[in-house]
């Protein structure tokens, strides 16, 4: 397994890669209002769940022509992705909460190097199915690190890609974007028998400078080789052994820091960095169909990142992160009849992770994390009344430790509570109320590397084993209702909103002065917003409007919190045309200005907060094509993002992407 997670990049370079339009069955309807998110299956009642869940389809058209696993996250109110472009400088960003307090999964296993100006999601978007995005702290389910919630990405299976009456098939793509002066092809073959079924899928897509609306380019050279394999075998009617085995290189030209556009020869020159990440799975699945307290999951899961940068001779390194870990769960379905049916979700996770770091590399000492936790949860259906209680408790415990430095331990308990009523068919209510908590990361704790130099100082970070963990209460209340043949024969109208109110204790956040840098703990913060969505579909078009508003203050200083995104709507508009296979679609994202937040609290290099920055109306159009008769197999999807060239910038101040046109070919048999 070593030798073949070791495949060189001369091997890859001929590969190539799976396209994301599989025709994908839908998901079975859940059983339960809360959202499930395992190793081995994403299944979501996201209106009835008693909060805020969205839930993206890869095979969307706008989503079907992503560059990067981030860009597939954009135009989602709440939900914004900092950088230009680049895969290495990507950082997703939740309710405030930045990279640090938004835990991203794919298949379960936890992602991210956690560097402060390098880290991403190293997974290729044509190997995507869905992506479910949680807007909540979670931490209950999911462990230390989901304070403003998940991102939870769900890889391809054989079954996605076959039709009901197909056993084997094979698809080639390509696809291109001009704002990333982008090119990528793919191939994938997928099979299965009565008890065996596999996908493997390939890729390589090469990403050059990434264009701006103000007519600038951020310097950018990548070359990325993907490869996935995932099979499938059943060893009975109720048992099933899957191995996921994925690999990914990325071979870039790139500044140091790489979420910048432009590069700095003292702070942020151009180096040579690459970077290669090897996942793999083992899940056991376990589901008799006579015993409903039984659908076990269990799952050995290895991650490996490496990222080596070299500028020059006497400027090099290499950063490595391993992760090895086990992780049992099982939901049991009890007292399915009686007046208060009851389903339990409960399981243990242990994992150890270990960072190792070669040269001049900073931001990321030797140190390792041990990690163990348990977890319960109980969700109640009344039968006699239209309510759903829910009620879990998470345990966790870690060790930090770095040679010469004392060990760092954290504790935590963490709960969550909600209701759900339904009084009548069409009106669902709803109140949750959630602890969250992660740990100080290695790099917070114990970094002690140059963090920048100019040409009269250096400023170096300096370690701070005091740090505490980070802590918040969340409690948000809401609504939903769902018409059907409201407007015309055979629509369905959902909206739902809610209001939340976050309290955190001792949130970590950087200090810079002149000559030091080092990572503090805020004592008292809140953060507050509303969101708000409204789904429309008819036999004509279907319609999407969502809604988000966040603000975050520091409440000792009350500077507003600088991670917290501006008012954001976005409309999407998708119209079929007859039953031609065509269908014609527009997607607009507004967001009001920055002035509000001119007071914030940012520790720039010049230790200023950011500046105020102009809202914006961006503009995407597309034209999507699916084959019909002896077209059958043909997919193409062409996209127009930013089409006014709207000069637009992050609340950071980073410009944003300009004009970029994107399309994409596939053909199946």
């Amino acid at each position: 397994m070593l030798r073949f997670f070791r495949l060189s990049l001369c091997s890859l370079s001929i590969t190539v890669a799976l396209s994301p339009l599989a025709t994908a069955h839908s998901a079975p309807a859940s059983k339960n209002h809360t959202l499930v998110v395992t190793g081995t299956q994403a299944v979501t009642d996201s209106f009835n769940t008693p909060g805020t869940v969205t839930v993206i389809d890869a095979k969307l058209p706008q989503k079907q022509t992503a560059t990067t696993a981030a860009e597939m996250l954009q135009n989602v109110p709440g939900v914004s992705v900092s950088g230009v472009g680049r895969t290495n400088g990507q950082n997703i960003n939740i309710r405030g909460y930045d990279q640090y307090g938004v835990m991203v999964l794919v298949d379960g296993i936890r992602q991210g190097i956690n560097g402060a100006n390098i880290n991403g999601t190293f997974l290729d978007p044509a190997l995507i199915k869905q992506v479910s995005i949680i807007r909540s702290p979670t931490t209950s389910r999911f462990g230390s690190g989901a304070m403003g919630g998940v991102i939870a990405y769900q890889t391809v299976d054989a079954a996605d890609l076959l039709a009901d009456d197909q056993n084997l098939g094979f698809r080639v793509s390509g696809y291109g974007a001009t704002g990333y002066h982008s090119i990528g092809s793919g191939m994938s073959v997928f099979g299965r028998t009565e008890s065996l079924d596999g996908v493997i899928a390939l890729s390589k897509r090469k990403v050059g400078n990434i264009y701006h609306g103000s007519g600038q380019e951020a310097p950018n050279d990548e070359a990325i080789n993907s490869l996935m394999f995932k099979g499938t075998a059943s060893l009975s009617d109720s048992q099933s052994l899957t191995t996921a085995l994925r690999y990914y290189n990325n071979q870039a030209l790139e500044p140091r820091m790489a979420h910048l556009s432009a590069p700095d020869l003292l702070k942020s020159p151009m180096l040579n960095r690459l970077t290669i990440q090897r996942d793999a799975a083992l899940t056991y699945r376990l589901q008799p169909k006579q015993l409903d307290g039984i659908d076990l999951t269990a799952q050995l899961y290895y991650s490996e990142i490496n990222i080596n940068d070299e500028a020059n001779a006497k400027d090099y390194g290499d950063r490595k992160q391993i992760t090895r870990g086990v992780r049992l769960e099982n939901r049991s379905e009890l007292f399915t009849y009686s007046p208060a049916a009851h389903v339990f979700t409960y399981g243990v996770e242990a994992y150890h992770q270990k960072q190792i770091p070669k040269g001049l590399i900073r931001g990321f000492p030797p140190a390792e994390i041990n990690f163990a936790s348990g977890w319960l949860q109980d969700e109640i259906t009344l039968r006699e009344l239209p309510v759903t209680l829910l009620a879990g408790s998470r345990f966790d415990s870690y060790k930090n430790s770095r040679i010469g430095f004392a060990d760092k331990e954290a504790k935590n308990w963490s709960t969550r509570g909600a209701i759900t009523i339904d009084p009548t068919d069409w009106l669902m209510l709803f109140g949750a109320y959630s602890q969250a908590f992660r740990t100080p990361t290695l790099a917070e704790l114990y970094n002690n590397s140059l963090h920048f130099s100019t040409r009269w100082f250096s400023n170096y970070w300096f370690p701070n084993p005091n740090l505490r963990p980070e802590s918040n209460v969340t409690r948000e209340t809401g609504f939903g209702v769902h018409f059907d043949n409201l407007f015309a024969d055979n629509d369905s109208v959902k909206f739902k909103a809610s209001y939340f109110d976050i309290h955190a204790k001792d949130r970590i956040t950087n200090h810079v002065s002149m000559m030091s840098s080092s990572y503090i703990n805020i004592p008292r913060s809140k953060s507050w917003g509303w969101d708000a969505a409204l789904d429309y579909q008819n036999q004509w078009f279907d319609w999407t409007l969502a809604y988000n508003r966040t603000r975050g203050i520091n409440l000792g200083t009350r500077q507003f919190i600088n991670s917290i995104n501006p008012d954001t709507v976005t409309s999407s508009l998708n119209v079929p045309i007859a039953s031609s296979g065509f269908s014609a679609g527009w997607v607009l994202t507004m967001a009001e200005n920055t002035k509000f937040m001119k007071n914030n609290d940012a520790k720039t290099s010049s230790r200023r907060p950011y500046a105020p920055q102009a809202g914006y109306a961006v503009h995407d159009f597309y034209l999507s094509y699916r084959g019909q008769g002896s077209l059958n197999g043909i997919t193409t999807t062409a996209v127009l993002g930013n089409a006014f060239n709207k000069v637009y910038y992050s609340p950071q101040a980073i410009p944003q992407d300009g004009r970029n046109a994107k399309l994409l070919f596939s053909y199946q048999w």
